[in-house]
């Protein structure tokens, strides 16, 4: 029989900001914008301009609304002996074991897809830098591509309050880095993207092309992979009053989250012509590497490569923290180890093994990251962000208030559309 483990109590001025609220904000937001948000541009400005302006209106209340009801059904497990009460242990309490352990492997491919991207994104990317940057000729991807996978490994080896940490400290600076890009791109703008905004393919076409680009506007701000460990520490840390705290640490981090990436890529898509995002979609590439070249200071060129290093990196260590938490509950509920076994080195090692063999394959072969990101990792996502949380609105006592609500189904209309999107482009390779 589990015992219930008392949550930390909530401090006495517990509904005031704190200095753990904005890094889980940053945590938040270094999961959310990466090489994700980077390749948004290439796809919404390829969609037309009209299409840029619905899913830029969209975006917002998908992400907001749809994390907080996904954070608010983690927030219903209890904390007890060798559970944390997070994603995992909420299924298996509130739905079954069934639902825990298939739960379990839906989180799993939705977290380790996002790793291949950003090592095929950083491996790409450092390949381009060697060779119009330091005029050093192409390097062999069957060295660069293990190599940078070493590199991001050998950091996530810490536990996840340094990594936390260390997502933070490259954030701040990212933040700020990506507001500069985006105003250094002005002086490029050009009004060749509004041609689309008078051929458009009436209301058939433009619906096609929001169709088409949404997967990516999803995952360009998208950040569940990381919410239950937020929700999780929440617990811990404010107890009864956690409930008001995650959506206010959610809500700040998504209007932050909306607010740089949509200036950057706009800015992008106005400094760059749709033929020249049809070949840095062609290259693998993202729009700030391709950016780069447009760059006569050969400092700024260098300076935005690093940028897509650094977003790269943190949303690896964001999601290398999500991957450790699926296995250890694939650990607990499929394969029934004991505590001692799931928080032991020797899961950890055998998870950082199996990690390198899988994501550096995709590195070296180059597979596409936005058919990666249509087809496997957003349909696997909104599973978990749109459909679990309306259906356990039924299921649980404590979310029934939330039943059919318009935002419920506002959600669950988007993630079926995502869905079907991802159905009709596999049927399509």
């Amino acid at each position: 029989m589990q015992t219930t483990m008392p949550l930390t109590q909530a401090p006495t001025r517990s509904n005031r900001w704190s200095r753990q609220d904005t890094m889980w904000v940053f945590g938040l937001y270094g999961c959310a914008v990466s090489s994700g948000a980077l390749f948004w541009p290439i796809s919404l400005g390829l969609a037309g301009f009209w299409a840029m302006v619905i899913l830029t209106v969209l975006v917002l209340p998908i992400t907001f609304f749809s994390h907080q009801a996904y954070a608010r059904f983690v927030q219903t497990a209890t904390a007890t002996t060798g559970k944390e009460g997070n994603l995992i242990d909420a299924a298996e309490e509130h739905l079954g074991v069934r639902w825990a352990k298939w739960l379990t492997f839906v989180y799993f491919i939705t977290v380790f897809p996002a790793m291949m991207v950003y090592t095929i994104t950083i491996t790409n990317t450092l390949i381009d830098f060697f060779n119009t940057q330091l005029h050093l000729g192409i390097l062999p991807r069957v060295v660069v591509a293990p190599l940078v996978v070493v590199m991001l490994l050998a950091v996530v080896q810490f536990n996840t309050t340094v990594t936390v940490k260390v997502m933070g400290f490259i954030v701040v600076p990212f933040i700020a880095s990506l507001v500069f890009f985006g105003a250094m791109a002005a002086p490029s703008w050009n009004l060749s993207v509004l041609q689309t905004a008078s051929n458009f393919g009436g209301v058939t076409g433009l619906m096609s092309s929001v169709w088409v680009s949404l997967p990516v506007a999803i995952y360009a701000m998208g950040f569940t992979t990381v919410v239950s460990s937020m929700v999780v520490a929440q617990k811990r840390v404010y107890g009864e009053v956690a409930s008001k705290k995650v959506s206010s640490i959610l809500l700040v981090a998504v209007i932050l989250i909306f607010v740089t990436v949509v200036f950057f890529a706009w800015s992008c898509i106005f400094a760059l012509s749709p033929q020249e995002l049809a070949e840095a979609k062609a290259n693998n590439l993202t729009a700030l590497s391709y950016l780069a070249r447009k760059f006569d200071n050969p400092l700024l060129a260098t300076a935005s490569q690093l940028i897509v290093f650094l977003a790269t990196i943190k949303a690896f260590l964001a999601h290398f923290i999500a991957t450790k938490e699926s296995a250890k509950g694939f650990a607990s509920t499929c394969l029934n180890c004991s505590p001692a076994v799931i928080h032991g080195k020797g899961l950890q090692r055998v998870l950082t093994l199996f990690i390198f063999v899988v994501t550096t394959l995709p590195a070296i072969l180059n597979w596409n990251v936005l058919n990666l990101i249509q087809i496997i990792m957003v349909p696997a996502s909104v599973f978990m962000a749109y459909f679990l949380p309306q259906y356990a609105c039924y299921r649980i006592p404590a979310l029934h208030q939330y039943r059919g609500k318009a935002t419920g189904w506002f959600v669950m209309i988007v993630g079926t559309i995502v869905l079907i999107n991802g159905v009709v482009a596999v049927l399509k390779l």
